[in-house]
């Protein structure tokens, strides 16, 4: 094993999905995961190295605009960014970030497919379209959801309403 990801001079002791950790990242990282919210998935990598000084946190304790939803439909479509707006694993936590780049479908929701992201009117609020019915009209959207307390699946528009589509 090599140095730690964060402090490179000390060796790491574990070795994570995110990289090598020496002691104290290590003990900060299991902390910092205890305080992830119930309903985020993958909660491991839900954490960031703040600094010298703090260490590690989770999400949950930093930013309102960092989400479990964005991070789980990017760990599914594989969506990395830059440091300050990703995962310990490098993958896209907000939700604008998640969709920038992609085609905004025109409320057309006959042109819906599976694979594509829908996001609620105020973009905090993210999935992807696992299966379409009846020409549009209802539509199998799966989500990480803080108020059901996981990864569900619910209807557009039944459940979830009001929203945009997008295709990358």
């Amino acid at each position: 094993m090599s140095g730690c990801r964060e402090h490179p001079r000390k060796p790491a002791v574990v070795q994570t999905s995110f990289g090598g950790l020496c002691k104290q990242c290590a003990e900060q990282v299991k902390a910092a995961q205890a305080t992830v919210d119930r309903h985020v998935q993958p909660k491991e990598c839900f954490v960031t190295f703040v600094n010298n000084k703090t260490g590690w946190q989770s999400f949950t304790q930093r930013d309102d605009r960092n989400t479990g939803c964005a991070h789980w439909v990017a760990h599914q479509l594989g969506l990395k960014g830059a440091y300050d707006s990703v995962c310990a694993a490098g993958y896209l936590i907000r939700v604008p970030d998640v969709i920038r780049g992609a085609r905004k479908i025109d409320h057309k929701t006959e042109e819906v497919r599976v694979g594509d992201i829908w996001t609620n009117k105020d973009n905090s609020h993210t999935g992807l379209v696992v299966k379409v019915e009846d020409d549009g009209k209802k539509i199998l959207i799966q989500h990480c959801s803080s108020r059901q307390g996981g990864v569900v699946t619910d209807y557009y528009p039944t459940y979830l309403k009001d929203g945009s589509f997008y295709r990358r």
